[in-house]
């Protein structure tokens, strides 16, 4: 049997490793399955409550080919619906359709695709890879084409990539089309679309050892897709003109002065006018900067930030889901709300954070953190009508006892307007805790946060939010989870299966093997902003039962 054969047979194993001649493959598998509920009934049809539920499969294989100085992987990812359509008056009608025009499908209500492919060779001067890979320069603000799987985001660049190493040298190159993954593995899939493959080609060179310190230089250019083309059609726009080059570099001192440093500077030369909304294009500026002071019992983190104009380099990809770059936010990001979003994506924001541990303690840390930022933008996600100087301090402590682990954290953002009129306000409080529950193991996640509103063209209420998870396990083989969500959000597009406000679910989870966990979920969780990685999205609540087996090696 060939290893093509192979490969396909395993394809659809939970998870399997294994030796063929001189080679292994390994495969792994995410499956999802979930059934949503309709929050309200079909208008005329309200006797048939469940006639819009509807259920979802999901399934993600990767496989891996080692082989000496190959490697080989693939990931296959494939969508079913059922019970999305039903008929009304003879006519079929689709509640819900897996893809629109331009992906094809090979049977009805379902998708299948080879979302990833590369084929790398390790060489003693460096590696090569051709297909799907990652790459980031720097702290991300040049280019941060990486996995977010915190936020279900998996955007790769297809192309070829090449890193050679020498000495003290370093030289990274990679060039190639974005690929968007297509099917969500947490997430709803609805209407998947094709991509808009953004051109992007880079470099980087780092001189390592030069004393204490580290040197980089690096330059991306990017063509942006206005719209959806296949994969083979791409590399007609290598004839179109650029949209964006950027260039920068990184210095990097370790230990100097008892302390670390790093700086990144950036500049965007943007060339087109789309990405200003039809004005001249200008240029854009990012500087990064930080330091770790190692003073004693305290540990000093101070880091600053200056981005003028290089959110543009997102306007197309944005639209699509994602960001193609993402750098330092300086923010707290778990409680970003959509306020504070408008801050995280703003093209005119200066600030900076100071946050100090204190081992004062052998099982107690005190933290304190405070930002403080001088957003400039108006309009766009920008609710506000004059400029801002946002303050937030943060205090906390983590506890890690023998048998109680603790962290808690909890800070008040405030932005203050120029204009005098008002302030919003963002109080918000976090506690994870680890504890014994008489012979079993308990784990109590909290978090809350109250926003008030200030004075706004479009005038928002305030609201409170929550959330909180309950973790019971007996066993190291059984683990059982209760959750209950809270929020008034009206800019949320969710309801709760509770009441209107309130939202719960249970999950019942069973560690099958040492890589395998069988997951079953029923009830409700809120939408809301999530951001990871300085990168933000808006995800969608749920309501319903899933059932999930994840095999990982």
């Amino acid at each position: 049997m060939s290893s093509a054969a192979v490969a396909l047979f395993l394809a659809g194993a939970p998870g399997l490793a294994m030796d063929l001649g001189e080679g292994s493959l390994g495969v792994s598998e995410d499956l999802e399955v979930r059934y949503f509920r309709a929050e309200e009934p079909l208008e005329g049809f309200e006797d048939q409550p469940n006639l819009l539920d509807y259920m979802e499969e999901v399934s993600r294989t990767n496989l891996l080919w080692l082989q000496g100085p190959w490697t080989i992987g693939a990931q296959v990812d494939q969508l079913a619906l059922m019970l999305n359509r039903y008929y009304l008056d003879d006519v079929l009608i689709y509640e819900h359709e897996p893809v629109t025009t331009g992906l094809r499908s090979p049977i009805p209500d379902a998708y299948v695709t080879l979302e990833k492919l590369w084929v790398g060779r390790q060489t003693r001067w460096g590696d090569v890879q051709v297909g799907d890979g990652y790459v980031s320069f720097g702290r991300g603000l040049a280019v941060n084409l990486v996995r977010n799987t915190d936020i279900d985001l998996d955007t790769s660049l297809r192309g070829a990539q090449a890193g050679v190493s020498q000495g003290d040298w370093e030289i990274t190159a990679a060039g190639g089309w974005t690929n968007q993954q297509q099917v969500q593995q947490d997430n709803p899939n609805y209407l998947l679309r094709p991509d808009r493959q953004t051109l992007v080609a880079g470099m980087r060179v780092d001189r390592f050892a030069l004393g204490p310190t580290n040197v980089g230089v690096h330059s991306v250019a990017y063509r942006f897709a206005r719209e959806a083309t296949d994969i083979w059609e791409a590399p007609a726009s290598l004839a179109d003109p650029l949209d964006m080059v950027v260039a920068g570099g990184t210095l990097e001192w370790i230990g100097l002065g008892g302390m670390d440093w790093f700086v990144e500077g950036d500049v965007f030369h943007h060339f087109n006018s789309d990405l200003h909304g039809g004005d001249a294009p200008t240029l854009g500026s990012a500087l990064y900067a930080s330091t770790a002071a190692y003073l004693g019992v305290a540990t000093v983190l101070v880091e600053a930030k200056r981005y003028e104009g290089t959110e543009r380099v997102n306007t197309f990809s944005s639209l699509e889901g994602y960001e193609i770059t993402s750098g330092p936010t300086l923010e707290y990001e778990r409680v970003i709300t959509e306020d504070s979003a408008a801050a995280v994506n703003s093209n005119d924001i200066a600030g900076g954070r100071v946050r100090v541990d204190l081992a004062i303690w052998e099982k107690i840390t005190p933290i304190l953190s405070v930002g403080v930022h001088r957003d400039n933008e108006l309009g766009g996600l920008h609710f506000n009508r004059a400029p801002e100087t946002i303050v937030h301090p943060v205090v906390g402590v983590e506890y890690f006892g023998d048998v109680i682990q603790c962290i808690a954290n909890g800070g008040v953002r405030q932005d203050l307007r120029d204009d005098g009129y008002g302030a919003d306000v963002l109080s918000h409080v976090d506690v994870a805790v680890d504890f014994p529950l008489g012979p079993w193991h308990g784990e109590l996640i909290v978090d809350a946060q109250r926003f008030a509103w200030g004075d706004n063209v479009n005038q928002q209420s305030d609201f409170s939010e929550s959330s909180t998870a309950l973790g019971i396990r007996p066993s190291e083989a059984w683990t059982l989870v209760l959750y209950n969500d809270y929020s008034d959000n009206p800019l949320i597009p969710s309801e709760g299966n509770l009441s209107e406000t309130q939202y719960g679910a249970l999950e019942l989870q069973a560690h099958l093997a040492e890589a395998t966990t069988l997951k079953a979920f029923y009830g409700a969780y809120k939408a809301g902003i999530r951001c990871a990685g300085g990168q933000c999205r808006n995800l969608p609540g749920f309501e319903g039962g899933r059932l999930s087996l994840t095999t990982t090696f």
